[in-house]
């Protein structure tokens, strides 16, 4: 979609695209008249809801489960444009230009037969499909002669680019803008500029070009405007500067084979010509005002909003991490928390999370007590002033609705014209935040050919800011889940910031040949909760559907099914009863201890992002954005700032899900447990979130604590309170370590009290 929020005025006019023709004008009309429409949510209708065996409230006339029933007859499809098979490590090795059995001579030069003479670093236009890849211009690095069986050709070998225009949309039409073209092997260890060479045929040239490769935005370094103006856009074309600011990677895990992985990459300074280069600390700062090495988040810091001017040489640029620090995140169409749960497992510290659906958002205030929460459209959200603390996160993620791309949809709904504007709004969202990385996760639907138009505009929305990304279609059974969910995932960088790479697999169907950890299974995952007592409100097996006689027993070792909001076809393997909705979340990668609200738990559950999966993708972004800082030791977790945000720190490989938490001045391990007495004075427990230990003044051994956030502070004998907050509920874990539930409702305070005229409240509360 077009911008259509500025239109224009004498210092700052509307910019039409000068490579746009008439019909495209009239998009832009059309845009600018009934486009905006679609960024308006429309409102809703009452639903009607029906109670399901589970207790849980559903719409029956829903049909999310389509999406995911169609998956296996989409996938066919796919196999026709994008490579869907694992990561595969024993790939054959790449063949080397340079070959072994040819002999190569290099060449200062080559005359053509029309007097041309060819140069290295001389760029040439080519006649239609030159080549192998579809590329319609060559810079020239070098010149070559090769003899092979004592016969000799001649070729020249440098990179290949195509116009802008001509990549689908995925990024802006400019005219003469060019984007570098790769094939990229993953089991090739040399760099880019190596596996990008191609060799053309010198017949194959037309004419010579001036080409600028340059990090700095458009327009810079572009055509004269008096040329445009005087000579017109067709001379301009034909003979005018190119540009190129972008490469376009396709990765292939075998060089006979479909692509992979695609990313559309921003060049940076070492990339570029020396006179158009500008440093990438400078585009950083065009962009968001510059970074703070290690993470925006530090606690006591004068300014939430402060940024560092990385061309600043007076800057506090340390690579010293300082306490508490780490990097920030937001999460947005938030669901029931998993990319948030993942997120905040990593390290991150979680600024915001939002979701317009009341059960989701209720989820999230249980379970992130120290996190805001914005329960509105996204729509509404763009539109709105954010506190300084809220702007700029480091980190964005984004899970704009899928129904709309599911294969299966072939019926026009309701909310079909609100779904494709959320998804688009997520332009708008990256113009507001400017996080330095962002992710999506999609369903791979959105690749199909029927959605190109969409998914090549959604693309553009992050390009046309100046974003690289890239995206593949993640089989998450790589990173330790016990399904067999595939989705599309993306991840972006801004401008002059490094694109990371997707994080490398770390389970495998052959462990002992990749040394990666074995694929998780459903009877592993499921071993976490084999004894939690059955009154948990989540694992009731009393209340949960089972079958006489039995279903068909299945394969434990083998994953599940894909998860849907109804659970996806998939059941206990024994073949007796339904798993519980506990047993979903964590097949779904959820904790045992994160709490739903109790609307519609399944399709919480089944709309998520897998906590365990996000968790290994942020920890990856994180380990790479600390490298490209230079940033060195580790923020302390036990800091004196009274930051009471959560951070969680795995303990070991073997136990990634038991975590310690931030709180009461240091984290409490069985060992070492934080020492809370609430009968003490000044006894304080803020914002916790998670598990850790903790023992009592009572002599009671030390015990596992969970979710809960709490504050009592300055009380007396009478028990008069200076300052109180609400809590919900509290996990407690019984003396064998198992769950044990147990719910404590406050009564909400209007009024805080102060010290002259205290709020009573009943200690034994």
């Amino acid at each position: 979609m077009a911008e259509i929020y500025n239109l224009g005025s004498v210092s700052h006019p509307f910019m039409i695209d000068d490579d746009d023709g008439e019909q495209s004008l009239s998009g832009i009309k059309h845009e600018l008249e009934e486009g905006h429409c679609l960024l308006v949510a429309a409102p809703n209708t009452d639903d009607v809801f029906e109670v399901d065996e589970y207790g849980n409230t559903v719409n029956p006339f829903e049909e999310l489960d389509q999406e995911y029933r169609a998956e296996g007859r989409l996938e066919q499809d796919l196999f026709e444009v994008i490579d869907l098979t694992e990561d595969d490590s024993t790939a054959p090795p790449p063949r080397s230009k340079t070959g072994t059995l040819s002999e190569e001579e290099v060449l200062p030069d080559w005359t053509l037969e029309d007097g041309l003479i060819l140069t290295p670093h001389m760029t040439v236009e080519l006649r239609p499909t030159a080549g192998s890849i579809l590329i319609e211009f060559l810079r020239i690095l070098s010149i070559v002669q090769i003899t092979k069986s004592q016969r000799s050709n001649v070729v020249l070998r440098g990179w290949g680019f195509r116009r802008s225009r001509n990549l689908q949309g995925c990024l802006p039409r400019k005219l003469n803008e060019v984007c570098l073209i790769a094939k990229i092997s993953t089991s090739d260890k040399r760099d880019w500029k190596e596996q990008a060479l191609v060799d053309i045929d010198p017949g194959q040239v037309m004419l010579a070009r001036d080409l600028r490769m340059t990090n700095s935005e458009f327009p810079d370094f572009r055509f004269d405007v008096d040329d445009y103006h005087q000579l017109g856009k067709e001379i301009v074309k034909e003979s005018g500067p190119l540009v190129c600011r972008w490469r376009h990677e396709e990765q292939h895990h075998h060089p006979k084979k479909l692509a992979c992985e695609f990313a559309y990459i921003r060049l940076s300074e070492e990339d570029v010509d020396q006179q158009y280069k500008v440093k990438d600390s400078q585009m950083a700062n065009r962009w968001r005002g510059g970074i703070i090495p290690g993470g925006s988040h530090i606690p006591n810091r004068d300014s939430p909003g402060l940024v560092f001017d990385l061309e600043d040489d007076n800057s506090d640029l340390s690579t010293d991490l300082k306490p508490g620090q780490r990097y920030t995140a937001a999460d947005i169409f938030a669901g029931a928390g998993g990319a948030s749960r993942g997120i905040e497992r990593s390290g991150c510290r979680l600024l915001f999370s939002l979701d317009h659906w009341g059960p989701a958002a209720n989820s999230l205030r249980r379970n992130f007590p120290g996190t805001h929460i914005y329960q509105k459209e996204v729509t509404d959200f763009v539109t709105d002033d954010l506190p300084a603390e809220h702007s700029y996160p480091d980190i964005l993620h984004l899970s704009p609705p899928c129904q709309f791309w599911s294969p299966a949809h072939t019926v026009a709904g309701r909310d079909d014209e609100k779904n494709i504007a959320v998804l688009f709004s997520c332009t708008d969202l990256i113009q507001k935040l400017r996080p330095r990385v962002f992710t999506v996760e999609q369903t791979f639907g959105l690749v199909h050919d029927r959605f190109k138009l969409y998914f090549h505009t959604f693309i553009q929305g992050f390009t046309r800011h100046g974003y690289s990304l890239r995206y593949k279609i993640l089989h998450l059974g790589q990173y330790g889940l016990a399904q067999t969910r595939k989705r599309l995932v993306i991840i972006g960088a801004g401008p002059g910031e490094k694109l990371p790479p997707f994080p490398p697999p770390t389970h495998s169907k052959t462990p002992e040949v990749d040394g990666l950890k074995p694929i998780a299974t459903p009877l592993e995952a499921l071993s976490m909760i084999s004894d939690i007592k059955h009154s948990h409100p989540m694992h009731d097996l009393t209340k949960v559907v089972k079958w006489d006689p039995p279903k068909p027993r299945w394969d434990p070792r083998k994953p599940v099914n894909t998860i849907t909001c109804s659970g996806g076809q998939n059941y206990h393997w024994r073949g007796q009863r339904q798993f519980t909705d506990l047993e979903y979340a964590v097949l779904q990668g959820f904790p045992t201890w994160h709490r739903f609200y109790e609307t519609n738990v399944k399709k919480q559950i089944g709309n998520a992002f897998a906590p365990s999966v996000v968790r290994v993708l942020y920890e990856h972004i994180i380990r790479f954005l600390k490298q490209q800082d230079g940033v060195t030791g580790s923020s302390s977790l036990a800091s004196s700032s009274g930051d009471s945000s959560p951070i969680a720190v795995p303990d070991s490989d073997d136990e990634r899900d038991e975590l310690q938490f931030l709180g009461h001045g240091g984290i409490g391990t069985k060992d070492h447990p934080m020492k809370l007495d609430k009968d003490d004075d000044d006894a304080e427990i803020l914002s916790v979130s998670g598990s850790g230990w903790w023992s009592g003044t009572d002599g009671r051994p030390p015990r596992r604590w969970g979710r809960g956030t709490t504050e009592v502070v300055d009380h007396d004998d009478g028990g008069r309170y200076n300052k109180r907050s609400q809590y919900e509920r509290e996990y407690f874990y019984d003396e064998e370590g198992w769950l044990d539930c147990r719910e404590e409702d406050f009564t909400e305070m209007d009024e805080a009290g102060t010290a002259g005229d205290p709020i009573v409240v009943d200690c034994m509360v």
